[in-house]
Parts: structure tokens; C-alpha cells; sequence
């Protein structure tokens, strides 16, 4: 367990996000923050069924349902915006 990604996720939390994995999916546009491997990954998809692949490393699916792997990971309803996806480095 990363300590610090500990942290980042109970500063999210207080901010409004709900943690993946306690609570289900909407079927809606939701916004997310995943780390996984090491790298933040962002985005906007629709909850219930992200766009990809569940099987294929890198895709939207594989990122937020392949909760094994990541190391945390909240989640919120979207404000608008587009789909997608995308990868920064670690905040802290």
C-alpha cells in the first residue's frame, strides 16, 4: 500500500469523490483519477460501460475495472465535458 497515494485519495474524498470500487458505477458521465502502474490517469467515460477493451492495457475499461492493479482510484459525476483519457505523472 503507497502511503501517499493513501493521502491523495482521502484529500479527494473530502472533496467530493467517491472511491472506486465502494461505490457503484452511475450510468452516466462520471469523471475519474486512477493511479495505475505508477501514473495518473484521468478522464471522462460513461460509468456503468467505459469505452474499450477490458483486456487491452492502456483503454479507459482496463484502467477503471481492473481494480487489482491499480493502487487507488475515486470517481464523481461529470460537470460535461468530452470522453477520454489522460496520463501524468504523480501529483506528489
Amino acid at each position: 500500500m503507497d502511503y501517499k497515494a493513501t493521502q491523495w485519495r482521502k484529500a479527494m474524498e473530502r472533496k467530493g469523490w467517491k472511491l472506486l470500487g465502494k461505490y457503484r458505477l452511475p450510468n452516466e458521465l462520471i469523471e475519474f483519477h486512477v493511479i495505475h502502474k505508477g501514473r495518473l490517469y484521468s478522464g471522462r467515460c460513461m460509468g456503468a460501460s467505459p469505452i474499450g477493451d477490458f483486456s487491452q492495457p492502456g483503454s479507459i475499461a482496463y484502467v477503471i475495472m481492473r481494480r487489482d492493479l491499480m493502487t487507488e482510484g475515486v470517481w464523481r459525476k461529470a460537470r460535461g465535458g468530452q470522453i477520454g483519457m489522460n496520463v501524468r505523472d504523480l501529483p506528489y
